[in-house]
């Protein structure tokens, strides 16, 4: 698209302008050497709280001494500037007048500029020609940081051909990516989105060398950044001079180039290059109206923008919408459409939500409510009947907890992991689908269409043979929540991959030259199902012969399932996998008639189109979910030192409970270091449900007993060994070594015999099974 080539940068000189015979400026537009002045005098006066002189001067100068050659720009501050102008007394002014001038024209006359006495509203006019014609003018203004940093800087560096502005303009109202229509283009704009996919750094002609190849006529072509390609002459423009100066065309004829079409030919090692990186952004999820597919926007970004970004950040693109032909040589006059980048600003998650004062306090009133715990239970999910603890786990799952940095690099996620493993018909994806709904960041997915690459990334190879890198679901979702459909249908390998990025929060890539890492702060909501369907029936086939009527008698004995015998092999699930899950919900559909009745109930008055309060909750979607947007944005909770006294007490209490049922037959919980990190995040989402910033032992309390009803069950119903008494261990490595004298190496037997000779020696069927 950008006419890129490989190599190496060796030069960039972006200070060269275009000229105005070239640009064509609007009459109502000042002149380049206008705009030189103009700029001179705000970078030495600028200062965000009073007139105290040369801020955005001294901040361009540290820039340079710490190599950074990029100096933001923010539009606003020129606005801000006038506004201290406007209000600064007669005598003040004067004053300041005077030392702009005397500053304009130490650095004008140095660059043989004539200095004119500078206009009231002179920033004005300076704000409005970068927003109109920021193309033509950014230029200009690069050319005064260079200039001035040549006159103040003891040593004179070709870099400092490299200064770059990172224009922002956040009094410009964002613009989604599906409003940027036919009226925006070759426009100033600003576009919100989520960076996808990010190319590999190439380079792109700035400065282009040719040479005719017959007469040797040489041409240097600048190249605009916002330009795909330079535009070579058809033909010789010496022998086209020399024909319209009125030679001998004897002369013209000998040139042998007069008639010849593309005579040039690119001097590579002459011409002047430039980093570019392109870019492909999606519009954010709150953009995308229910039903569509989201849209996508091509980035071009150069020069120290490269590199700025990678797939998952959220953004403000800063820039011009502008257009280039796909197919040059076709005669089809529709083009796509791209921007090109001239400022990034990066958003942190909760910064792309704003709240006006009434709104706030709305919210501050709704989580000042004693009850305001259960109201947000009950809104979860509330045309689904039942499954109280699942939605309590799920709304802690959407609030979370508080991110920790502790040092040498090392973080301790604040986002909840919660698996729902349980029978069909129990409402598992539609508690998903509702997650999905409410959360303000989120993606919903499948484990049997999902790869691994589809939930970290990917490296891509486009047209062109370029790599790339393509975020996956977990990327996109960085700040929000993935829903995960039949967990269980997921391959072992790609489940393997979502290790890191659950416990981590990143995403490790070493592919195709590519290194880099990528967040992936997300909490995970996973549904799965049993192995063989559901966790309640186990099948018993009894198989008899009637001599009498000579066939066979076969009898389907439908048992109920034994928790302690047979959960482990209801799932295929490794215990690293498991470990990530901050709590784990064993869902099962009881036989209980009272139950039945009051769901059948639920659902058939769901069917009554009359009865719509019974599926609206106490919280309305749209508010609770701007009240999570609020929540994450205003308070992180920690805890009080009454709520760690209360979990390091339950923490040794469970601890020392099972040291003790070693010695016993009977089996208690076990809780490790990763429970009580658990129990810490289930707090402290519990507290921010309050917005406020302490999880106390209240918090506390509620979080134990909702690890107890979820993931302690679990636990109590799986038979690890590590699970188990010293007795169950004994009879399970007996039960091992009479298998192993009842069938020798080589041997081939029935399993119903080993269970046979096994129950002889009165063994137990539950240690004949493991």
């Amino acid at each position: 698209m950008l006419g890129l080539q490989e190599g190496r940068v060796y030069n960039t000189n972006v200070s060269r302008g275009l000229g105005d015979e070239y640009l064509k400026l609007p009459n109502k537009l000042p002149s380049l050497d206008n705009v030189y002045t103009y700029f001179s005098s705000f970078l030495n006066a600028y200062s965000s709280t009073s007139l105290q002189q040369g801020k955005l001067k001294r901040t361009l100068l540290e820039n340079l001494k710490n190599n950074n050659y990029l100096l933001e720009l923010k539009l606003e501050d020129l606005f801000h500037f006038q506004n201290v102008m406007d209000t600064t007394s007669e005598r003040e002014e004067e004053s300041i007048t005077k030392q702009l001038r005397e500053a304009n024209n130490e650095d004008v006359n140095s660059n043989n500029r004539n200095s004119e006495k500078l206009p009231p509203f002179y920033v004005h006019e300076l704000a409005k020609v970068l927003t109109q014609r920021p193309l033509i003018y950014l230029s200009t203004i690069e050319k005064v940081c260079y200039d001035v940093c040549k006159m103040n800087m003891d040593y004179e560096d070709e870099k400092f051909n490299f200064i770059q502005i990172n224009l922002l303009n956040n009094y410009a109202s964002p613009t989604p990516i599906r409003s940027l229509l036919s009226d925006k283009q070759e426009t100033f704009v600003v576009v919100p989105g989520i960076i996808v996919q990010a190319n590999r750094t190439q380079h792109k002609m700035r400065v282009c060398t040719i040479q005719c190849r017959y007469c040797g006529h040489k041409m240097i072509i600048e190249v605009p950044l916002w330009i795909s390609r330079p535009q070579i002459p058809k033909t010789c423009r010496y022998s086209s001079t020399m024909k319209t100066m009125g030679e001998n065309i004897h002369v013209d004829q000998q040139l042998g180039c007069h008639s010849v079409q593309n005579p040039y030919v690119i001097i590579v090692n002459e011409c002047q290059f430039v980093d570019v990186q392109l870019l492909k952004m999606q519009e954010l999820a709150e953009d995308v109206p229910t039903g569509d597919m989201p849209r996508h926007l091509q980035l071009n970004v150069t020069r120290y923008l490269c590199d700025k970004v990678i797939p998952g950040d959220r953004i403000y693109a800063h820039g011009v919408l502008t257009s280039y032909n796909n197919s040059p040589n076709s005669h089809t006059d529709i083009n796509s459409s791209y921007l090109h980048v001239l400022g990034i600003q990066k958003l942190n998650v909760n910064e792309t939500y704003e709240f006006d004062i009434d709104e706030g306090n709305d919210l501050l009133l709704l989580a000042s409510q004693p009850d305001i715990h259960t109201k947000i239970f009950n809104s979860i999910a509330p045309s689904i009947y039942g499954l109280d603890d699942v939605k309590k786990a799920c709304a802690c799952a959407l609030f979370g907890g508080t991110r920790k940095e502790v040092g040498n690099g090392a973080k301790i996620r604040g986002d909840i992991n919660i698996l729902i493993l349980g029978d069909p018909s129990i409402a598992k994806s539609q508690i998903l689908k509702f997650i999905d709904f409410i959360a303000p960041i989120s993606i919903y997915t499948s484990g049997k269409g999902s790869s691994a690459a589809g939930l970290t990334a990917a490296v891509v190879r486009d047209s062109m043979g370029v790599f790339s890198l393509e975020g996956g679901a977990m990327v996109l979702a960085d700040g929000g929540v993935v829903c995960i459909d039949e967990f269980d249908k997921m391959r072992p390998d790609d489940a393997v991959a979502i290790h890191e990025a659950m416990e981590q929060q990143t995403i490790s890539i070493s592919k195709a030259g590519i290194t880099t890492i990528l967040n992936t702060r997300c909490s995970v909501i996973a549904a799965a199902n049993p192995n063989l369907g559901n966790f309640t029936t186990q099948i018993k086939l009894d198989i008899s012969i009637d001599l009498n009527f000579n066939f066979l008698i076969l009898n389907l004995i439908l048992g109920s399932y034994n928790n302690y015998q047979d959960n482990n092999e209801q799932h295929d699930f490794k215990t690293t996998i498991l470990s990530r899950f901050d709590l784990i919900f064993m869902l099962k559909d009881n036989e209980d008639i009272n139950h039945d009745k009051l769901l059948c109930k639920h659902i058939l008055s769901l069917h009554n189109n009359q009865n719509k309060q019974n599926v609206v909750g106490p919280i309305s979607n749209n508010k609770l979910r701007r009240f999570i947007q609020y929540s994450k944005q205003v308070v992180s909770p920690i805890l009080s030192n009454e709520a760690k006294d209360s979990l390091r007490n339950f923490y040794v209490q469970k601890r020392k409970e099972y040291r003790e049922d070693k010695r016993s037959s009977t089996k208690k919980i076990p809780i490790t270091l990763r429970q009580l990190e658990s129990l810490v995040r289930v707090s402290e989402s519990l507290a921010r449900m309050e917005l406020s910033p302490i999880a106390s032992e209240k918090h506390v309390q509620m979080a134990i007993q909702l690890f107890i009803v979820s993931t302690g069950e679990a636990m109590k119903s799986t038979l690890n060994v590590d699970n188990m008494s010293l007795d169950d261990q004994h009879k399970i490595k007996l039960s091992e070594e009479l298998i192993l004298n009842i069938v020798k190496k080589g041997q081939r037997t029935t399993r119903r015999f080993i269970i046979k000779e096994l129950q002889k020696q009165y063994i137990n069927m539950v240690y004949i099974q493991q």
